[in-house]
């Protein structure tokens, strides 16, 4: 296979991945000439945007070129369920339009001590597999680690030398000075870098997680409702950082739709307009409200919930619930509230359940939708999408940036984000490379 030349004009995007288009970057009657392994895996970064952490990547081969590239996050459980989504999901990228072939390549920072066994074998030797079902050859499978790279299907190291080829070769490549030259570049920090918070131990996440899965119905309790919401306003506001249990009841209530976008609104205005404009609070607006918002476990004391149940019947809205939501007030939102929810969703989608990781990044998707960001917004959504790829608001954020369609905030001068005036976002801009400050693409 490192015989024959490939050519890569433009890989395309897909629903879990958001590749460069590199029809911007060079002439359709010059592709760019991929000849061996060294040569792919220089040039996948470039295909993303970003060098992969703890991923596969797939990339498609079809009629002797390097086709579309799919990057999707190593699955965090190992059950037989869970490796099966994870290699359904690949399986069904990579056999889109019948069959092909593909190449793998796997990035982790896991050590590789023996040849025989290369780390996450049982999600490659899956994920081989269930390709096979589908008719797609696999060429060749590499892992790149911290510090080498090197093929996974040979064990030989007489033939493949131990512990093999330095990264800094792929760095070095004359792919990557190619690259480079005709403009592209990209970044290597993660998107999920921590920013300061206490994050809650896993095992009391899981066991939050599931009490809401067991019993769906509180979070549909109109005081339950706000309670919660008044949680959140406590953090939003800057009156407390959240600490393990409050991160806890947080994570729990993201899961129901409705208070994760009131959350989003809260953010951006404030929670009378949330709680106003939310479905969830109807049955309270149409009546005098007989009880009080209960004390939730990490939440704030039945006093102050009531306080705000109280104060939040009396406001009048600043604004409507869903202008906010799409970003089209006409008035600048409340960034510094926005930047705050930033940092409580960057610690949510660090948790390993998928059921918080895809409201969690969706939200921070959000965010950078808000602000006119459409590259970084669209490689949360991927993070969202390889966590749950049928989460909803994922998919409608993920079709709003594909087709340029910006926050209302972002388009006039008076209202859009400025970093330069938001102190609290220089620790959360270094979880994304800075040659991706654009806006979305049109």
């Amino acid at each position: 296979m490192d015989e024959t030349q490939h050519s890569a004009p433009h890989p395309a995007s897909t629903d879990a991945a958001a590749p460069k288009d590199l029809a911007a970057l060079a002439p359709a009657d010059e592709p760019l000439a991929i000849r061996t392994a060294e040569d792919i895996l220089a040039y996948i970064p470039h295909a993303l945007g970003e060098w992969p952490h703890e991923s596969l990547v797939v990339v498609r081969l079809a009629g002797g070129q390097l086709g579309s590239t799919l990057r999707i996050d190593l699955p965090g459980r190992r059950g037989p369920s869970a490796l099966r989504r994870f290699t359904d999901t690949v399986a069904e990228y990579a056999a889109h339009g019948g069959p092909a072939a593909a190449v793998l390549a796997l990035y982790t920072h896991r050590a590789w001590p023996d040849p025989q066994r290369p780390p996450h074998r049982e999600v490659l030797d899956a994920v081989v597999a269930r390709l096979a079902e589908e008719e797609v050859q696999v060429g060749e499978v590499w892992v790149v680690g911290e510090k080498h790279w090197r093929t996974a299907t040979c064990t030989d190291i007489l033939c493949c030398p131990w512990p093999g080829t330095s990264v800094e070769s792929l760095r070095a490549s004359r792919i990557e000075a190619e690259m480079v030259y005709r403009g592209s570049s990209y970044g290597t920090r993660d998107l999920l870098e921590p920013v300061g918070i206490p994050v809650a131990p896993p095992a009391a996440v899981a066991a939050a997680i599931e009490a809401c899965l067991q019993d769906p119905e509180r979070w549909w309790d109109p005081l339950v409702f706000t309670a919660a919401l008044a949680a959140w306003e406590d953090v939003l506001s800057g009156q407390a950082v959240p600490d393990p249990s409050r991160l806890r009841l947080l994570a729990a209530t993201v899961m129901r739709p409705a208070l994760r976008d009131a959350v989003l609104v809260a953010s951006a205005s404030d929670a009378a307009t949330a709680w106003q404009g939310s479905s969830a609070t109807a049955v309270l607006r149409a009546a005098q409200p007989e009880g009080q918002p209960p004390g939730l476990p990490g939440g704030v004391s039945v006093a102050t919930a009531s306080a705000a149940l109280d104060l939040w019947s009396a406001s009048p809205p600043g604004f409507e619930f869903g202008p906010v939501l799409l970003g089209s007030t006409g008035s600048a939102p409340a960034w510094d509230r926005i930047a705050r929810l930033e940092r409580i969703a960057l610690s949510l989608a660090q948790m390993e359940e998928p059921e918080v990781r895809a409201p969690a990044l969706s939200m921070l998707a959000w965010v950078q939708w808000a602000r006119g960001r459409g590259g970084r917004s669209l490689k949360f959504l991927e993070r969202a999408l390889s966590a749950d790829p049928d989460y909803r608001l994922a998919q409608l954020l993920w079709d709003f940036v594909q087709h340029g369609q910006l926050a209302g905030w972002a388009l006039n001068r008076e209202t859009a984000w400025h970093r330069a005036a938001e102190a609290a976002d220089e620790e959360v801009g270094r979880c994304l490379r800075a040659g991706d400050e654009g806006a979305a693409p049109s």
